[in-house]
């Protein structure tokens, strides 16, 4: 593929297919900005005619591939659910053409390799911002808000809970790290941590919500960064099934459903059915 402009003034948004980037195209899209639709599958072309815009076809398996597509491109937005291993052809894509990065990834092990990216980038002038998805962003806010009223405060428990129905995208990867080692932060440093180990109960319009720690969540980076409160935990509600394979039970179980979720669950949740509620307590 060859791009005779190379001027870097438009944003790519890839993974517009899926449930985030329908989303995406119902209500944040902006004919004002000049965007790229993006996906590996041939049928973004039905999305580009009936939006009118601009797209490209191309799949995350190698930087060089890659690398043509960014040529006329100053912002990658990725709304694909894919794990850094892949992801990293794509923002390795980026630092080297001097694309700036945006992704939903929240989940520790993403956001750390990320990070590591930081003096890379920056030495390219590439910027790189993981974590800008509702499972952080809130919390994130959440908790600086928090910090600013109380300066003094030495210890940061952040709960998240989602009722409902989630994306198939969203439920893999929740199947796919729910039994993982994650991290807290105590006395400032990143301590390991496992999932389900503890419970803590968090307070909603005098509803009380008993939440299990969830240390694979990117907070104890992110809250870190923000509020640099030494003791930082990410709590999260997660139906009885969850806690077991977090606990590390059944996990032939777990595997299975990574490798059936097609048949299970529904790449359109509803959304009339699903709320999402997030609160903190700082103390």
């Amino acid at each position: 593929m060859t791009i005779k402009n190379t001027i870097k003034e438009k944003v790519l948004v890839y993974g517009v297919l899926g449930f985030t980037g329908n989303l995406f195209l119902e209500y944040a899209l902006d004919k004002n900005i000049p965007i790229i639709l993006g996906a590996r599958d041939d049928s973004v072309r039905q999305k580009s005619s009936e939006y009118g815009m601009e797209y490209r076809i191309f799949e995350i398996k190698d930087t060089k591939s890659i690398i043509p597509h960014l040529a006329d491109v100053k912002a990658v937005v990725n709304l694909a659910n894919i794990s850094y291993s892949v992801n990293k052809y794509l923002i390795d894509a980026c630092i080297e053409t001097k694309t700036h990065y945006v992704d939903l990834a929240s989940e520790y092990p993403d956001m750390i390799e990320i990070c590591h990216l930081h003096d890379k980038a920056l030495a390219n002038g590439v910027m790189l911002m993981p974590g800008v998805g509702f499972n952080l962003a809130p919390s994130d806010i959440a908790g600086l808000i928090a910090s600013e009223l109380l300066p003094n405060a030495t210890k940061l428990s952040l709960g998240f809970a989602t009722f409902g129905n989630a994306s198939r995208g969203t439920i893999n990867s929740v199947l796919r790290l729910a039994a993982e080692t994650g991290y807290s932060r105590i006395s400032g440093k990143l301590v390991a941590s496992n999932p389900a180990s503890v419970k803590h109960s968090f307070f909603v319009e005098d509803k009380e919500y008993v939440l299990i720690n969830n240390p694979i969540m990117g907070d104890t980076i992110t809250s870190f960064m923000s509020t640099n409160i030494p003791d930082i935990t990410s709590y999260a509600y997660y139906p009885w099934i969850l806690v077991q394979f977090m606990k590390g039970r059944m996990d032939w179980l777990r595997k299975f459903l990574i490798n059936h979720t097609h048949w299970f669950f529904s790449d359109r949740p509803n959304r009339e059915r699903t709320k999402d509620s997030a609160q903190l307590n700082l103390g």
